[in-house]
């Protein structure tokens, strides 16, 4: 008996670190049609709406379950998605990759610099597509 509530300390102590670290470590969490839009600290709410509403004006937030994140280094906005594993290093991905940065610049950041991060499931960066002119 000792030993199973000792389990239950680990196990809810584990959960309660996972959470505490790692899910809440992404940023302020806002929800789109589905589409978590976490903003760091370096983003203001208003800037996060603004991204949240475009990506349900742009279909991107359509009630499927997805995550996203936009942080800010420096002067420019990274927005950092999740992508499926090995979609980031496809090179046939990169012009529909190239095409949506530049719809976030003309959209959300006109007068910002804009990287897409192409994320694994922790928001660890895999590729980063920066927005270049046309």
């Amino acid at each position: 008996m000792k030993a199973l509530k000792g389990l239950v300390f680990v196990v809810t102590l584990g959960i309660f670190l996972y959470f505490q670290f790692f899910v809440e470590g992404y940023g302020t969490k806002l929800v789109f049609k589905g589409t978590e839009v976490y903003y760091t600290k370096n983003v203001t709410e208003e800037m996060a709406n603004k991204l949240g509403n475009y990506l349900v004006d742009a279909e991107f937030a359509d009630g499927d379950e997805k995550a996203v994140q936009l942080d800010k280094v420096d002067n420019t906005y990274q927005f950092r998605m999740v992508t499926q594993e090995g979609v980031a290093n496809n090179e046939e991905w990169l012009p529909t990759f190239q095409g949506f940065v530049a719809e976030l610049k003309a959209s959300v950041f006109p007068n910002d610099n804009v990287e897409l991060h192409l994320c694994d499931d922790g928001f660890e960066t895999l590729q980063v597509v920066a927005y270049t002119p046309l």
